[in-house]
């Protein structure tokens, strides 16, 4: 039963704000038009009208997030705060896009600290994963989460969570790589416009925020309490990629050794990023004529979810 970060968790947010609010800075270096722009802005404010975090446009700060554009790359990021420069990748173009204030959500509640609900430990209680249905090198989606890593504080697990994969997620052609026990969720798995209340209680229950979804926790806050999130007209600064130099270690270490001894781990981008040790090894076996393959590019959809998966 583990999928947020622990109160205890380094990878928290740690930038303390006013009236107990909790600040994750951020730049944009992603080109997005005005509508997109203002799918960030209404995915943010629903996270802040809703629970102590506050979205602020860095400034000096240590540790931010990027908002990136990148054709090819789909919508993914990290799980809490990765230390410096952490990328949240939301793609846009005429071929697949990520700006929906819903995935915008799916993607900054990972930055804040929550996995994907059927990641869960309890999860075959609730729902039946189809392992036949789906390619092997995208069983690491549906790994569970270790209670050293997350853990639920006590809030059931959630169908309508935004945060819940749609029942095709990553299956192969016309097949379903989930079932839901009670089949009147079936099709209500991965649709969600909005996080449920059980997401935001987790993220409360995480920052120990004050007031969450008002006071009583039964309904929002008000909205005078919340100042407009602004997205600047301009890129902030030229978007580069993350840093694979200095500290050089693997970032998911149990999904990046998977990979390697698989023989699936992609290095390009984001996978050398996060998987910058074991990518050094498979380097080193690649001059030496050992030879690895990655048929299906397992690094489009790290911790998100792409456009092509409409959920």
């Amino acid at each position: 039963m583990f999928n947020a970060l622990y109160k205890n968790s380094q990878l928290k947010w740690n930038v303390k704000g006013p009236n107990g609010t909790v600040v994750i800075p951020y730049i944009i270096t992603g080109r997005y038009d005005s509508s997109e722009k203002k799918a960030i802005s209404e995915a943010m404010r629903r996270i802040e009208k809703n629970t102590c975090i506050r979205f602020k446009q860095r400034t000096t700060e240590r540790d931010y997030v990027d908002l990136q554009n990148e054709r090819g790359e789909g919508c993914y990021t990290n799980v809490g705060r990765v230390g410096g420069r952490g990328v949240v990748m939301l793609e846009a173009n005429q071929m697949e896009t990520c700006m929906e204030p819903e995935i915008v959500q799916h993607e900054l509640m990972h930055v804040i600290g929550l996995w994907h609900e059927h990641m869960r430990a309890d999860r075959d209680q609730y729902i039946k994963v189809n392992y036949n249905n789906i390619p092997p090198n995208y069983w690491s989606q549906f790994e569970k989460v270790t209670p050293y890593e997350a853990t639920t504080y006590d809030v059931p697990y959630d169908y309508k969570s935004v945060m819940h994969y749609g029942k095709n997620a990553f299956a192969k052609p016309g097949r379903i790589s989930m079932e839901t026990k009670d089949p009147r969720y079936q099709n209500i798995i991965g649709h969600a416009k909005d996080a449920s209340p059980n997401d935001y209680k987790k993220i409360c229950k995480i920052y120990g925020c004050e007031k969450c979804m008002g006071s009583g926790g039964d309904k929002e806050t008000s909205d005078k309490e919340i100042p407009d999130v602004e997205i600047p007209d301009e890129v902030t600064e030229k978007p580069i990629l993350p840093p694979v130099h200095g500290r050089c270690v693997d970032r998911l270490g149990r999904f990046c050794h998977t990979m390697l001894r698989n023989g699936m781990l992609e290095c390009s981008f984001i996978g050398k990023y996060q998987c910058c040790r074991s990518c050094m090894i498979k380097e080193q076996e690649d001059r030496r004529g050992g030879g690895w393959s990655d048929p299906f590019g397992m690094f489009g959809d790290l911790f998100g979810f792409t456009r092509r998966f409409r959920f």
